[in-house]
């Protein structure tokens, strides 16, 4: 997946050819489509931003462009309120535009530059002036912490107001949950979780790792909000994984919470017509990108 941010100042995505060429078009596209922000100059030389989201092939060279404006509305696509959210926008041939386009080279050099490299060219280009994009963005919540997303949803172990999905810290003792080993093997059974004291509650889900009644969170003792790093003199391990030492320790730092969001907008062309391609339903493809929080 490519994400290239381009900038230019030249009108864009003219047709340049003659409608009575024939082409033989079979769209053996990948459907992974990849994304510029450019800037474009209208005849009255104002400026204005666009997203071009775009699918490229070989053999032959071709690509299918989906140019449309950048607004507080298409922005949020990127990152939507709620999962399945949906927008539907006219193709007009001018604000939004949909082109097929071949070369006699690698297009993905030539698309989102400013210079085109030399040697690289379009050799036919047809677009459509009606139709419409719907675009459909879905998102996926996972905080990264080596529990698989399908196993936690069940509720809030810390209840820190953070649904565990989304919590790096499952039970809030400033260890993040995927040091403290919920699944050993990657195998996605989390039966063999790490379990220090034997009390038969994972690492994980467990305040106090070490069973010395102390909290894991109380047993930082340098307060640097790495409880691996504390060590009492003549222990072998950390404070919070050994009986022996109970001490006591305000909490001086407490870890942020970090997850990260994996967005992705599905692109469908409805009546497109471009002389050489018609079609009541295209599925051009999808658009992945990730967020963190």
């Amino acid at each position: 997946m490519r994400n290239w941010l381009c900038f230019f100042s030249v009108l864009v995505l003219t047709t340049a050819c003659d409608d009575g060429d024939v082409l033989n078009i079979q769209l053996d596209f990948d459907k992974e489509l990849a994304l510029c922000e450019i800037q474009t100059a209208n005849q009255g030389s104002a400026i204005t931003s666009s997203f071009l989201f775009y699918d490229t092939r070989e053999d032959p060279f071709e690509s299918l462009i989906l140019l449309i404006p950048r607004t507080t509305t298409t922005e949020a696509m990127f990152n939507p309120a709620t999962s399945g959210d949906e927008q539907t926008i006219t193709i007009d041939g001018s604000n939004v535009q949909f082109h097929y386009r071949s070369y006699n080279g690698d297009p993905n050099a030539l698309i989102c530059t400013v210079i085109p490299p030399a040697g690289v060219s379009v050799t036919n280009s047809y677009s459509s002036s009606s139709g419409i994009a719907k675009f459909v963005s879905t998102f996926q919540d996972d905080d990264n912490d080596g529990v698989p997303t399908a196993l936690e949803f069940d509720g809030d172990s810390d209840g820190d107001g953070i649904p565990n999905y989304k919590d790096n810290d499952d039970d809030g003792d400033n260890v993040p949950t995927i040091n403290e080993k919920p699944d050993p093997n990657n195998d996605g059974d989390l039966s063999d979780a790490q379990d220090s004291d034997g009390d038969s509650i994972p690492d994980y889900l467990d305040t106090d790792d070490d069973n010395d009644g102390t909290l894991t969170i109380n047993e930082d003792e340098n307060g640097n909000g790495n409880l691996f790093d504390d060590i009492a003199v003549g222990a072998s391990s950390a404070r919070f994984l050994d009986a022996v030492f109970a001490d006591t320790y305000s909490v001086q730092t407490n870890n942020a919470n970090q997850f990260r969001r994996i967005v992705t907008i599905t692109v469908t062309l409805n009546n497109i017509d471009i002389s050489v391609l018609s079609a009541d339903v295209l599925e051009l493809g999808t658009y992945e990108t990730t967020i963190s929080f």
